[in-house]
């Protein structure tokens, strides 16, 4: 499973918060975690048996001579590790998959790892998608936990069921909600489904096959709701918690971008041609990267919502409502403030909602506005 001192070609690696996760095309896989000193000492101490930890060189080490024959070798301190832990250091822990996908003669198709924080061992664990359509949990105790520290999830009959029309799709593309609640998965069919980390409840179900038969090029969350996409010639295409999805166009072709891609969405054109689209996700948004640009995508937040919905009779919309009248020299500007003044608390309740609303806002004029609402009053 080591291969120690030679290459290996990878299938996949997944850069996590706190280290980085690879899949060789050999089947063979290993996690690596990146600590400090903040971290506790303790951790590394619990790590499995065979799991090595890498320490950079102490200043007393680098200058040695190649004559000690101690030149280039990873030392700690002389003191207990957990007594003086480096100001950085790393643990690999290499994970039978190899023997696994031999025995059960299966192959991985693509990885994703929840971050140890949301994880019920308290440390990393890697999720492994297999040819036959199931999804394979590894623990980092393979030495000490039951058939390596590897459980197959079985959840064949949430992911892609083709409805007993042929084999069970696999999954081929697997990422982790920042929160670490819900896994997105895409199929070779085209579906991306939505579950639980546990994949007890299903949340969503999304066809995509009527833009692309082939996966995409990339996958990650944007915030904690919704999926976004990427296709070369589709474009990003970003699926909400309901169902609802937006499309917008990279490249010389023009995207209806809307609600369902209807008709009446705002067509957007990116005349550049730009290709090379990456997307890196944030616990609050997900930025998209092009040769010449960086774009932040975000669902709207929930106060602005309510705050511009048409029709709103939130608190902040109506003291937004007032301000805007007052600003434009209409009478119903005094009527419509006393409609908050009347109810203890909705005036509190309403300038808290045009801040929260400025403090997410990217517009400065729409962000002045929002301001202006709550010292009008």
């Amino acid at each position: 499973e080591r291969n120690l001192g030679k290459g290996m070609d990878l299938l996949e690696a997944r850069i996590f918060e706190g280290g980085v996760a690879v899949l060789g095309v050999d089947m063979s896989s290993a996690v690596v975690e990146f600590l400090d000193e903040h971290d506790d000492p303790s951790y590394a101490d619990e790590a499995d048996v065979t799991s090595r930890r890498i320490v950079p060189l102490m200043p007393s080490q680098s200058d040695q001579s190649p004559s000690d024959g101690k030149e280039g070798k990873l030392s700690a301190s002389a003191s207990p590790f957990f007594l003086a832990p480096p100001p950085h250091y790393a643990i690999i822990t290499p994970l039978p998959t190899a023997m696994y996908s031999r025995s059960n003669h299966i192959a991985f198709r693509c990885i994703a790892i929840l971050p140890r924080q949301y994880a019920p061992s308290c440390r990393p664990e890697l999720f492994l998608s297999t040819s036959d359509g199931s999804v394979v949990v590894s623990e980092l105790h393979p030495s000490t936990s039951p058939n390596g520290g590897l459980t197959d999830i079985d959840c064949r009959s949430k992911i892609g069921d083709t409805g007993g029309i042929g084999p069970i799709a696999p999954i081929v593309s697997m990422s982790f909600a920042p929160n670490g609640r819900f896994l997105a998965c895409f199929t070779s069919n085209s579906i991306l489904t939505v579950v639980s980390t546990t994949f007890e409840s299903k949340v969503l179900e999304f066809n995509t096959s009527s833009g692309s038969s082939s996966p995409p090029r990339s996958m990650g969350w944007c915030g904690e709701d919704s999926v976004v996409l990427h296709w070369k010639n589709l474009g990003v295409l970003m699926v909400g918690p309901y169902g609802d999805w937006l499309r917008f166009s990279y490249g010389n072709d023009s995207a209806v971008i809307g609600h369902g891609g209807g008709e009446d969405g705002l067509k957007r054109k990116n005349p550049s041609n730009e290709t090379e689209v990456y997307l890196v996700p944030e616990i609050d948004c997900c930025r998209i990267v092009t040769p010449t640009s960086v774009e932040i995508l975000q669902r709207v937040p929930p106060g602005t919502a309510d705050l511009l919905r048409i029709g709103s009779i939130e608190p902040g919309a109506l003291l937004l409502d007032a301000s805007d009248a007052f600003d434009s020299g209409s009478p119903n500007a005094d009527e419509a403030a006393r409609s908050i003044t009347q109810q203890e608390g909705l005036l509190e309740e309403a300038i808290q909602g045009c801040i929260t609303a400025a403090a997410g806002e990217f517009d400065v004029k729409v962000q002045k506005r929002m301001l202006r609402a709550p010292s009008y009053d």
